[in-house]
């Protein structure tokens, strides 16, 4: 994707190494304990990943599949994310001082006339609520999504 428009920036820090984060952000593995019900992942360039929420309300599940456009080990990754119809990019970087990471997430498209208020009013609640469920499950092995969100969580 060339000139992409940022339609999400959101960062959090949490109290853990960034190989530790990377890991929770990139292993089937660990994402479902935070993030999705169900993932498979390859995380390297051009690996596909492969997300599935559940939630107790059937009417409500989901999916996203995308490949990895870029992968530099414990510091930053990107993939391809379907919005709407339209193609968008999911980026992370990652910065560590003094034992926290500062982990920072990029939402953008470079599809010309994508109503990027709508995709930012679409997906802004989300990433912010599963970027404090990374945060809550790193540093205190708390996962609120079934809590908040009625996602079936395995």
């Amino acid at each position: 994707m060339s000139s992409n428009k940022s339609f999400i920036k959101q960062s959090v820090v949490v109290n853990s190494s960034r190989e530790t984060v990377f890991k929770a952000l990139t292993r089937a593995d660990e994402l479902v304990k935070w993030f999705p019900t169900r993932a498979e992942s390859d995380p390297r360039t051009g690996g596909k990943i492969k997300l599935f929420w559940e939630f107790n309300d059937a009417s409500q599940n989901g999916s996203q599949e995308g490949e990895y456009v870029e992968v530099v080990e414990n510091e930053k990754f990107s993939y391809t994310w379907t919005a709407d119809n339209i193609s968008t990019l999911v980026s992370f970087s990652l910065s560590e001082s003094n034992g926290e990471t500062t982990v920072d997430l990029e939402h953008s498209t470079s599809h010309e006339g994508a109503d990027e208020k709508k995709l930012h009013d679409d997906h802004a609640n989300q990433w912010g609520f599963f970027l404090m469920n990374l945060k809550g499950y790193l540093e205190a092995g708390a996962d609120l999504r079934a809590e908040k969100l009625s996602q079936v969580t395995m």
